[in-house]
Order: structure tokens, then C-alpha cells, then sequence
């Protein structure tokens, strides 16, 4: 099963002492990650004051870095509407990408977000189907994008663990009835990180872990890096019965 490393999300920069901002440290987080058993990567880009960005230099720079430090490895983007607030402005800055990422998750509950997952795949782009809840898993499936997806991601927002459970078997039974196929990957942040993590190997989903979604291990002490955090995914998954 894949576990891809999710290596610094929105956080602030300077909120983890190893979460990576520049092109330079986002290399070698995924280097790093990738040595620890990851075998893709999803990065937000950020320009040069540390802010995320879209902005076809910032974007170019990033993969250029990253690509060189894990040739042969998926790398992807984040495009998080709030990174431009406005999804007209979104589109325009993707449509001007000039190095294109592997994948690119959209999340299906933001505004703008099906015509930026068409013009993702008109380009060659792999969409990662970013689905928080039934709602978002309904967008997507009456899109008739689900078929085309690299991979629909279950990301159920806060809350109890059983909460969310709940609302993962929610969007299963959505995608169920809509007949796709295509791999899903089930995560979790922060509270529920861990439990989800192990929930995708019973499952036989793909899972993705890092400082995204979760500076602590485990046994609740703080994670040294991404790669620390990459590499007990990995012995959770084999002891849950997945592979990596």
C-alpha cells in the first residue's frame, strides 16, 4: 500500500523545529521520508518569506528541489483555496504553471473545485480527490471526475474518533453507490492521526503521514522530524497488516 509523506501542510513556519518551508529543506524532508518508507510526496509550496503559494516561480523551484533529492518519486501540491482566497485567482495561477507536479489534490468542498480539477487533468496533472465529508464525496461522484482521479482521499474533519469514523463510512458508502474504483486514501490529523493511519491498513486504503498532520507520535511525545514520524507509519502499517 502506498504511504505518502505529507511534509508541512499549512503549518506556520517555525511551529515544528524540522518542518520544512524552503525548496532546500523540503528536499530533504522527502529525501529523508522517502529513506524511512514513503513512496510519494505532498508538499504546500511556499515562496521565499515562507507563505504558501501558487505562484509559477515558487512552484517550479519546489519540484525542481524536491525532484532532485527523489528522482523517480511522485510529488505533489497542495492547491488549498485558502492559499489565494479566491478560486478565479486559484485557477489562473495553475493554468500558468509552467513545471507541472506529478499529482495535485483539490478539495472537493471548495469553491471552483471541479473546473480546477478538469483543467488539472487537461494538463496531465494526476488530482488527488480531496474529500472531507458526504458532501464532498457527493460533489465529486456527480462530477463523474471519481473515475478519472489519481486518488480519492478520505479526510474527515475533527472530532471524536467514532465521529469520525462515522463519517468516513459516510463517504465510503457515497463512492460504494457511485461504482468508483479508484485507490482511496484514508488520513487523519492531529487526535485521530494514528488511528486512522492503522484504520487504512484494515482497510487495504493508502494513508499518508507526516507534520501535516501530526507533530506527535504515538506515546504523545514530539516527533523529531517527518522522517521519524514516516517510519513509524511504516511499522504500524506491517503490524496492522498492511505493506509498504
Amino acid at each position: 500500500m502506498l504511504l505518502k509523506a505529507a511534509i508541512n501542510g499549512a503549518r506556520a513556519p517555525g511551529s515544528h523545529p524540522a518542518l520544512p518551508v524552503t525548496p532546500d529543506a523540503c528536499a530533504r524532508a522527502a529525501a529523508s521520508s522517502v529513506a524511512a518508507g514513503a513512496g510519494a510526496i505532498h508538499l504546500h509550496v511556499r515562496g521565499p518569506g515562507g507563505a504558501q503559494s501558487l505562484d509559477d516561480v515558487d512552484v517550479a523551484l519546489m519540484l525542481a528541489a524536491v525532484r532532485r533529492a527523489v528522482p523517480g518519486t511522485p510529488v505533489g501540491v497542495s492547491t488549498l483555496l485558502s492559499i489565494t482566497g479566491d478560486a478565479a485567482l486559484r485557477r489562473e495561477l495553475v493554468e500558468g504553471w509552467s513545471v507541472l507536479p506529478d499529482f495535485a489534490s483539490v478539495n472537493f468542498n471548495e469553491m471552483g473545485s471541479v473546473q480546477l480539477a478538469e483543467l488539472l487533468l487537461e494538463r496531465g496533472v494526476g488530482v488527488e480527490a480531496g474529500l472531507f465529508d458526504v458532501a464532498a464525496a457527493r460533489v465529486c461522484v456527480e462530477s463523474g471526475l471519481a473515475p478519472r482521479c489519481l486518488r480519492l482521499m478520505l479526510e474527515p474533519r475533527g472530532g471524536a474518533l467514532v465521529d469520525v469514523m462515522r463519517s468516513v463510512d459516510g463517504m465510503e458508502d457515497v463512492l460504494d453507490a457511485g461504482r468508483t474504483d479508484r485507490p482511496r486514501l484514508l488520513h487523519g490529523s492531529r487526535e485521530v492521526a494514528w488511528a486512522l493511519i492503522e484504520e487504512a491498513a484494515r482497510r487495504g486504503h493508502q494513508t499518508r503521514a507526516g507534520l501535516e498532520d501530526t507533530f506527535e507520535l504515538p506515546d504523545g511525545s514530539i516527533a523529531l522530524d517527518n522522517a521519524e514520524i514516516v517510519a513509524e507509519a511504516a511499522r504500524r502499517i506491517a503490524a496492522a497488516g498492511g505493506g509498504v
